[in-house]
Protein backbone atom coordinates (compact mmCIF):
# COMPACT_ATOMS: atom_id res chain seq x y z
CA UNK A 1 0.00 0.00 0.00
CA UNK A 2 0.89 3.27 -0.46
CA UNK A 3 -0.19 5.73 2.14
CA UNK A 4 1.27 8.93 0.84
CA UNK A 5 -0.92 8.65 -2.13
CA UNK A 6 -4.43 8.38 -0.60
CA UNK A 7 -3.68 9.96 3.40
CA UNK A 8 -7.20 12.25 3.01
CA UNK A 9 -8.80 8.46 2.77
CA UNK A 10 -6.99 7.08 5.68
CA UNK A 11 -8.34 7.89 9.42
CA UNK A 12 -7.14 9.86 12.06
CA UNK A 13 -5.72 6.59 14.23
CA UNK A 14 -3.39 5.63 10.87
CA UNK A 15 -2.21 9.14 10.26
CA UNK A 16 -0.76 9.34 13.56
CA UNK A 17 0.42 6.09 13.83
CA UNK A 18 2.60 7.29 10.23
CA UNK A 19 3.65 10.47 12.00
CA UNK A 20 5.47 8.35 15.29
CA UNK A 21 7.14 5.58 13.11
CA UNK A 22 6.74 6.61 9.13
CA UNK A 23 5.17 5.71 6.10
CA UNK A 24 7.08 2.23 5.60
CA UNK A 25 6.45 0.50 8.86
CA UNK A 26 2.77 2.10 8.60
CA UNK A 27 2.39 0.59 5.79
CA UNK A 28 3.78 -3.00 6.93
CA UNK A 29 1.46 -2.56 9.99
CA UNK A 30 -1.73 -2.01 8.54
CA UNK A 31 -1.00 -4.93 5.76
CA UNK A 32 -0.42 -7.24 8.75
CA UNK A 33 -2.77 -6.60 11.56
CA UNK A 34 -5.14 -3.97 9.89
CA UNK A 35 -8.50 -4.20 11.33
CA UNK A 36 -7.47 -5.90 14.97
CA UNK A 37 -7.09 -4.14 18.42
CA UNK A 38 -3.47 -4.39 19.18
CA UNK A 39 -2.44 -4.30 22.69
CA UNK A 40 0.47 -2.47 22.73
CA UNK A 41 3.20 -3.80 25.05
CA UNK A 42 6.08 -2.12 26.55
CA UNK A 43 7.86 -5.93 26.66
CA UNK A 44 8.39 -5.70 30.74
CA UNK A 45 6.38 -8.81 31.57
CA UNK A 46 6.47 -12.24 29.99
CA UNK A 47 3.22 -11.59 27.79
CA UNK A 48 4.35 -8.24 26.92
CA UNK A 49 7.21 -9.33 25.78
CA UNK A 50 5.72 -11.68 23.10
CA UNK A 51 3.33 -9.16 22.01
CA UNK A 52 6.14 -6.89 21.59
CA UNK A 53 8.71 -9.31 19.62
CA UNK A 54 5.39 -9.81 17.31
CA UNK A 55 5.32 -6.13 17.22
CA UNK A 56 9.32 -6.29 16.26
CA UNK A 57 8.49 -8.67 13.44
CA UNK A 58 5.99 -6.74 11.68
CA UNK A 59 7.50 -3.08 11.75
CA UNK A 60 10.84 -3.28 13.13
CA UNK A 61 12.91 -2.62 16.45
CA UNK A 62 12.78 0.70 16.16
CA UNK A 63 9.23 1.09 15.54
CA UNK A 64 8.13 -1.08 18.03
CA UNK A 65 9.96 0.51 20.88
CA UNK A 66 8.46 3.69 19.77
CA UNK A 67 4.97 2.51 19.66
CA UNK A 68 5.48 1.14 22.92
CA UNK A 69 6.22 4.50 24.43
CA UNK A 70 3.51 6.52 22.78
CA UNK A 71 0.87 3.72 23.12
CA UNK A 72 2.23 1.94 26.04
CA UNK A 73 -0.51 -0.75 27.70
CA UNK A 74 -3.04 0.95 24.75
CA UNK A 75 -5.47 -0.99 23.22
CA UNK A 76 -4.73 -0.02 19.96
CA UNK A 77 -7.43 -0.59 16.93
CA UNK A 78 -5.38 -0.44 13.80
CA UNK A 79 -7.50 0.43 10.94
CA UNK A 80 -8.08 -1.83 7.72
CA UNK A 81 -7.70 1.09 5.06
CA UNK A 82 -10.55 -0.32 3.24
CA UNK A 83 -11.44 2.98 1.22
CA UNK A 84 -7.78 3.89 0.65
CA UNK A 85 -6.85 0.19 -0.85
CA UNK A 86 -9.79 0.46 -2.99
CA UNK A 87 -8.70 3.71 -4.24
CA UNK A 88 -5.33 2.72 -4.93
CA UNK A 89 -6.73 -0.43 -6.50
CA UNK A 90 -8.69 1.35 -8.34
CA UNK A 91 -6.38 3.77 -10.01
CA UNK A 92 -3.59 0.78 -10.74
CA UNK A 93 -6.73 -0.54 -12.88
CA UNK A 94 -7.41 2.87 -14.64
CA UNK A 95 -3.35 3.26 -15.29
CA UNK A 96 -3.28 -0.40 -16.23
CA UNK A 97 -6.42 0.10 -19.12
CA UNK A 98 -4.94 3.45 -20.33
CA UNK A 99 -1.35 2.03 -20.57
CA UNK A 100 -2.67 -0.83 -22.76
CA UNK A 101 -5.03 0.73 -25.00
CA UNK A 102 -1.90 2.93 -25.61
CA UNK A 103 -0.16 -0.21 -26.74
CA UNK A 104 -3.12 -1.15 -28.79
CA UNK A 105 -4.27 -3.86 -27.01
CA UNK A 106 -8.42 -3.99 -27.04
CA UNK A 107 -10.75 -2.77 -24.16
CA UNK A 108 -11.70 -6.39 -24.02
CA UNK A 109 -9.12 -7.88 -23.63
CA UNK A 110 -7.46 -5.66 -20.88
CA UNK A 111 -10.95 -6.09 -18.58
CA UNK A 112 -10.91 -9.92 -18.76
CA UNK A 113 -6.97 -9.73 -17.76
CA UNK A 114 -7.67 -6.94 -15.48
CA UNK A 115 -10.79 -8.88 -14.42
CA UNK A 116 -8.30 -12.10 -13.35
CA UNK A 117 -5.42 -10.14 -11.99
CA UNK A 118 -7.80 -8.34 -9.56
CA UNK A 119 -9.95 -10.87 -8.35
CA UNK A 120 -12.71 -8.75 -9.71
CA UNK A 121 -15.93 -9.51 -12.12
CA UNK A 122 -15.50 -8.15 -15.90
CA UNK A 123 -18.68 -5.91 -14.39
CA UNK A 124 -17.15 -4.34 -11.60
CA UNK A 125 -14.03 -3.72 -13.98
CA UNK A 126 -15.99 -1.54 -16.27
CA UNK A 127 -17.81 0.06 -13.39
CA UNK A 128 -14.29 1.37 -11.96
CA UNK A 129 -13.17 2.08 -15.67
CA UNK A 130 -16.24 4.42 -16.00
CA UNK A 131 -16.28 6.04 -12.79
CA UNK A 132 -14.55 9.29 -12.58
CA UNK A 133 -10.97 9.14 -10.86
CA UNK A 134 -10.72 12.38 -9.27
CA UNK A 135 -13.94 11.55 -7.23
CA UNK A 136 -12.71 10.73 -3.21
CA UNK A 137 -14.51 7.75 -2.34
CA UNK A 138 -16.27 7.54 0.68
CA UNK A 139 -14.52 6.36 3.74
CA UNK A 140 -17.62 4.33 5.52
CA UNK A 141 -18.47 2.72 2.35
Amino acid sequence: MKIDQVKGLLPRQVLDIAEAIGIPATQRLVDELGGTTWPVAQGKRRLGIIRHEALVNVIGVEAAEIMAKRWANVQLYIPRCDAALRSLRDHDINTQFEQGVREGISANTLVAELARSNKLSDRRIWEILKTPTDRAPDLFH
